[in-house]
């Protein structure tokens, strides 16, 4: 599959399952703050994904980043651009909430979902863990990372 890495409006970007997103949509209020604090705060966001079809993007995953960028008054996201329409992308959606529900049944324990997270990331050639639900190591890491960031400048 062909892709590219672009900012684009979020006046252009729609969602195939809520017309109104900010109207209509219940996100999880705690991951929403989590984002928002994240965009607050500068840290890196993985670009969501989403297929072209017409003049519009219609998300494949990230609708919540979307919300958050909504919330937080931006204008523009960073997505990644697959090519194919909204409906070949079903498989990728399926698989990700199936590694969603085993995540969920193992309590988190090997950190399967957000797989599309990591992979947009990794097409910016960014590390990148999903720092909602976040363990000792990972959070050491990224303590770790934010020092050597600060002492290479």
């Amino acid at each position: 599959m062909k892709q590219f890495i672009k900012e684009i409006d979020l006046e252009k970007i729609k969602s195939k399952w809520v017309k109104d997103i900010m109207a209509q949509w219940q996100p999880n209020p705690e991951y929403i703050a989590h984002l928002r604090k994240q965009l607050a705060d500068g840290e890196y966001m993985p670009p969501i994904v989403v297929v072209q079809e017409g003049d519009f993007y219609y998300i494949v995953n990230g609708h919540h980043r979307y919300y958050a960028y909504l919330e937080s008054g931006r204008k523009q996201i960073k997505c990644i651009v697959i090519e194919g329409t909204f409906e070949e992308s079903e498989p990728l959606r399926k698989a990700e909430v199936l590694l969603k529900e085993f995540d969920q049944k193992t309590k988190y324990r090997y950190q399967f979902s957000g797989y599309l997270d990591r992979w947009a990331a990794a097409a910016e050639e960014h590390g990148f863990i999903n720092k909602f639900r976040p363990t000792l190591a990972f959070r050491l890491y990224g303590r770790l990372k934010r020092i050597k960031k600060k002492w290479l400048k």
